[in-house]
């Protein structure tokens, strides 16, 4: 079963160009080491510090795909180099997991047309 995985980055004050630029530099890695591609987003608005925030997502083919990924990207000597610059811009790191819903749901809540 696909998994998503949305990772929530706040930044430090001052520090938001920074990370930006280490979390393209741990993107290219993750395309080259576990064969995915990942989005990132900078909010405009909702709760929180939106000014210091980005949202990266990628998906994985399943969750063990996803539990395999760490010691996969902690065996690269270019991400070894990388993980200790984070410690000095990340505020916070959340990750949420979402599944895609089966599509026999899809229509569950849609209003039919009237007659």
């Amino acid at each position: 079963m696909k998994v998503m995985v949305r990772s929530i980055f706040r930044f430090l004050p001052g520090k938001m160009a920074e990370g930006i630029k280490l979390e393209e530099k741990h993107m290219a890695i993750a395309k080259r080491v576990l064969g995915i591609s990942a989005r990132c987003y900078r909010p405009v608005s909702g709760r929180g510090d939106t000014t210091r925030t980005i949202i990266c997502e990628a998906e994985f083919d399943s969750f063990t795909a996803f539990e395999a990924h760490p010691m996969k990207m902690g065996a690269d000597p270019e991400m070894q180099k990388l993980m200790p610059k984070y410690d000095a811009v990340i505020d916070s790191l959340e990750f949420e997991f979402y599944t895609p819903i089966p599509p026999m749901y899809h229509s569950v809540g849609e209003v039919a047309p009237p007659k």
